[in-house]
């Protein structure tokens, strides 16, 4: 399937709150006439329909640690918003570019490159606090109201333009960038405004989370610097958030009147990184030398996270020997760290040692049972191991907690399908292709399932709604 263009796809998202902007304050709903253009449901709807696409043209990052970790951190800074109840899903993107973004219904991806240029947890939830804030104030159906004539339908047509661009035939392109560029142009004198009261709010957010509120104007001002020493590569996050002095100075202002408070780094943003480092694009020996000297140096935040993206980058090189030995030093110093010891299990089971491998990963599971990586990694490598059962049911526990990864579905409908479920197979098949942004196929599967549940008249009848309701969603969004 042919890929949009950088310059489409970046309108398209501009175009739908991507890089949605915030109103100053929550208004009451009595007074909130976005309401009259586009439901917190209806938002939502349209929220998932663009994920779908996103997964379709973004590189999603297939990393079960990192994202929960951006999900914890976001989760956080949500709980100290206005709208502590509304549901949010943080997801990462492998991009080297320095980016972030909030599409409708809270949805808010951030670049792997962002996270790698923050130089404190506290500068990466301020990015995260501020896309929060275009979310948590309805700033994307109030820019529709503002233009009045964009509502429902004016998205709907944009919708159909993706699937026309998506699916390869002739003006697709050509309606999306016509579609996008009238939303983005209807609401761009409402955008300039509200990106200073993003940062407001994001500042409120960050103290009220325990997170240094000074971040957000540090992390801005080293933007702009690299702005005005490299003008012809602007990092993208300033493409989309164009950062001022005055700007800079708001946010500072505001960052003051809090009390300061020298607030460390967590394990996790460390370990995140480091793990990022570990598994970018390269020679993966050449970048366990990287590590190694760093080490040596004593050129890091932390000696630990640097020793785990050294041990990661040494499995990714294949050398296990070493990579034991250091997974072997971080366990025994930080024997109830999860992430050590997934280490350690994946540098046994890479190695060929699959019983030990499977031991690990196991004592890790018991120890940390409602830890979604855990269970996914854990339900792979029994998968490899050829223990399809064992692993169908802890992919199960594990989409409880994550009913929207596509990874957990997939991996599922190869251990239904290899014990024999074929039904299950199929089911679980269709969800990984919807998640996907592939509907058509998913109703496909839904069909084949249906061919072998026998009278099973209750899993009939599940496989029947699901079919109605994504053809559903499909008339909805279809232009006429």
């Amino acid at each position: 399937m042919p890929r949009l263009p950088a310059y489409l796809l970046s309108a398209l998202l501009a175009a739908h709150g991507v890089v949605a902007q915030a109103s100053p304050v929550a208004l009451p709903d009595l007074g909130d006439t976005s309401l009259t253009v586009i439901s917190p449901a209806q938002e939502r709807k349209l929220g998932e329909e663009l994920m779908r696409k996103a997964r379709r043209q973004l590189v999603f990052l297939d990393d079960a640690e990192v994202n929960d970790y951006v999900q914890q951190l976001g989760q956080r800074l949500v709980s100290h918003s206005d709208n502590a109840s509304q549901d949010f899903r943080f997801f990462v993107v492998s991009d080297p570019s320095i980016n972030a973004f909030a599409m409708p219904g809270g949805f808010i991806g951030v670049h792997t490159g962002l996270i790698l240029a923050a130089q404190s947890e506290a500068e990466l939830a301020s990015v995260l606090a501020h896309e929060i804030a275009h979310i948590t104030q309805r700033h994307i159906p109030r820019m529709l109201t503002e233009a009045q004539r964009t509502t429902l339908p004016a998205m709907a047509a944009l919708l159909g333009a993706i699937l026309l661009a998506g699916s390869g035939q002739q003006g697709g392109e050509a309606a999306i960038a016509l579609t996008t560029a009238t939303l983005a142009q209807k609401g761009i004198n409402f955008t300039r405004s509200s990106e200073e009261e993003a940062d407001r709010i994001g500042v409120a957010i960050l103290a009220e989370a325990g997170l240094d509120p000074r971040a957000m104007p540090s992390f801005f001002e080293r933007m702009q610097n690299m702005n005005r020493h490299n003008e012809t590569n602007l990092p993208e996050f300033l493409r989309t958030h164009p950062v001022t002095t005055s700007r800079i100075a708001d946010s500072r202002d505001r960052a003051e009147r809090y009390t300061y408070r020298q607030v460390p780094d967590s394990q996790g943003f460390l370990l995140t990184r480091a793990k990022i480092r570990a598994l970018a694009p390269g020679d993966p020996a050449e970048i366990a030398r990287g590590f190694a000297q760093n080490l040596a140096e004593g050129k890091h935040a932390s000696a630990d996270a640097e020793r785990y993206g050294y041990a990661l980058a040494l499995l990714r090189a294949r050398q296990y020997g070493t990579a034991r030995a250091e997974a072997r030093k971080l366990t025994e110093r930080h024997p109830n760290e999860v992430a050590f010891r997934m280490l350690a299990a994946e540098v046994e089971l890479s190695s060929g040692r699959t019983v030990p491998g499977l031991r690990a990963y196991a004592d890790a599971y018991r120890a940390h049972p409602s830890y979604p990586p855990l269970a996914r990694n854990y339900g792979r490598a029994l998968l490899r191991s050829g223990r399809a059962r064992d692993a169908e049911a802890i992919l199960r526990a594990a989409i409880k907690q994550r009913p929207d990864d596509p990874v957990l579905y997939e991996l599922l409908a190869q251990a239904a399908g290899e014990a024999g479920r074929r039904p299950e197979a199929h089911q679980a098949m269709a969800e990984h292709y919807y998640l996907n942004g592939n509907p058509g196929a998913a109703i496909e599967q839904l069909q084949l399932a249906s061919r072998y549940v026998g009278d099973n008249f209750y899993l009939q009848a599940s496989l029947e709604a699901r079919i109605q309701a994504i053809r559903e969603e499909l008339a909805l969004y279809r232009t006429k």
